[in-house]
Parts: structure tokens; C-alpha cells; sequence
């Protein structure tokens, strides 16, 4: 058995300890449901809530099933999904560092990007999963409440959107190797990736350089089976951006001077 399995084990067996398995899978399903349920009850939500006042009168828009799919990325796992993966994830280097852990892993012969890949490899398998498993009950009570939705395009919308994904993680992962406190690395990570996110809200060229816009990419290949103009150039610089993250904190990392080492 080679180290970097040797690693891959120890993150799975981190995560059915700190019980990641469990509960992540289940609040991304809890936020998938969500969404579908909400669209559809709200007009009686609001009717058992008392209705609203004589004389004033909400339109609800009639929304499509596609536009429920959306919705489920852009107010569901966008939001309180991206607060989750940052919480899931903010402490998997800082509290090695914190520990030894990371100075006693590194002792054992093992490089600085096995050990990184490992983190990401093992957390994006979990995320994958929860992220699938989520979309997966947002399809099934929206095709049950609404109609059904191309396969094609909700697999192709998910996947685009999982780039975006994978780039959180390896930011998250980023700041855990250059900071040791996790309160600090929460509040860093939601300031800058919340700031990505309202930014795709603006209109400008500048948006092919924000892997943000994967999402709004996402919801244009889920609603019309359309791509947003510079599609391939957003995918590559979000590329890049998650390998210029992993660099640096192998550089940084490497030039550290651990304990016990």
C-alpha cells in the first residue's frame, strides 16, 4: 500500500469520525428538498400564516421546473451550501499544524502534495457525493410537484457548477495551510468567496475571470441548455486558479518551519 493510499484512508477515516459522512450528505439533501417544497406550498404557507392585509396583493411568479432546479444551486447551495462546505472544511490543515499531525506525516517520507492531494481528493469525493445526493432529491420532488427536466442538461448544469465547488474547497484548503486559527479561516473564506459570489451579480467582461459565474453558467445550461458567452475561458482560468491555490500553499508549506521536524 503506497503512502498517498495510506493518506486517502486517514481522510476517510477523519471524516466517519468527525461524522462528515453523516451529516453533510444529509444537509445538502435537507436543502435540495427545500427548494422544490417551498416553491410549490408558498402560496398555502402564506394562507395558513394569516394571509396578507386587506387591500394588498402579491403575485407570485409561476416558475417552471427548470427554474426550480436554479433556484436549488442559486438560493440553496450557493448560500447556506457555501457556509457548510467552508464549515466542513476550514480546519483540515490548520488543525494538523495545530496538532503535529502535519510535522509527524511529513517525517514518514510522505511530500507536501501528496499529502495536499490527499485533502483535496478525499473532501472532493465527499462533496461530490453530497452535492449529488442533494440535486438528486431537489430533481425527484421537483419532477413529482412540477414536470421533469432534460437528464442531459441537469448532469451538465451539475457539473459545471461542481468546478465552482472544487475551487472553494482548494480555497478553503489554502487559507487553512496559511492561517492556524479556524475563526479566522472562516470569516477569510466567507468574506472572499461571498464577495465572488455578488459579484457575478454585476454585469462587465471582468466575469469570465470569476469562477463564480460557473453557477450562473450552471443555471443557464440547466433552464435553456445553453452556455453563457466565454464558457471555456471561465472553466480554464477557474482551472488554473485552483492549481495557483494548491502551489501556494505547497510553497508556503514547504518554506514553514514545522515543529519536531
Amino acid at each position: 500500500m503506497n503512502r498517498f493510499t495510506v493518506l486517502l484512508r486517514k481522510e476517510w477515516l477523519d471524516a466517519k469520525r468527525s461524522y462528515k459522512l453523516l451529516w453533510l450528505p444529509v444537509v445538502f439533501m435537507f436543502l435540495g428538498i427545500l427548494q422544490p417544497l417551498t416553491s410549490f406550498y408558498l402560496p398555502e404557507i402564506l394562507k395558513m400564516a394569516g394571509g396578507l392585509p386587506d387591500g394588498m396583493a402579491i403575485t407570485l411568479p409561476e416558475l417552471t421546473a427548470s427554474e426550480v432546479l436554479a433556484s436549488a444551486l442559486t438560493d440553496q447551495f450557493d448560500q447556506l451550501g457555501l457556509i457548510v462546505i467552508v464549515m466542513a472544511t476550514m480546519g483540515i490543515i490548520a488543525s494538523d499544524k495545530n496538532n503535529g499531525m502535519l510535522a509527524f506525516v511529513l517525517t514518514r517520507n510522505t511530500t507536501l502534495v501528496e499529502y495536499l492531494l490527499s485533502k483535496l481528493l478525499g473532501h472532493a469525493v465527499l462533496i461530490a457525493g453530497s452535492i449529488f445526493l442533494g440535486f438528486l432529491s431537489a430533481a425527484f420532488y421537483t419532477f413529482y410537484l412540477y414536470q421533469s427536466v432534460s437528464v442531459a442538461r441537469i448532469a451538465a448544469g451539475l457539473g459545471v457548477y461542481y468546478i465552482w465547488c472544487l475551487f472553494m474547497l482548494t480555497f478553503v484548503i489554502t487559507i487553512s495551510a496559511l492561517l492556524s486559527r479556524t475563526p479566522a479561516i472562516a470569516v477569510l473564506s466567507f468574506f472572499v468567496l461571498i464577495f465572488l459570489k455578488t459579484v457575478t451579480l454585476l454585469e462587465g467582461g471582468f466575469q469570465i475571470l470569476n469562477p463564480a459565474h460557473l453557477s450562473n453558467q450552471a443555471v443557464s445550461i440547466i433552464t435553456s441548455g445553453n452556455v453563457l458567452p466565454h464558457f471555456f475561458i471561465t472553466i480554464t482560468v477557474s482551472v488554473l486558479l485552483i492549481v495557483f491555490c494548491l502551489l501556494c500553499a505547497t510553497s508556503y508549506l514547504s518554506r514553514k518551519e514545522l515543529p519536531s521536524m
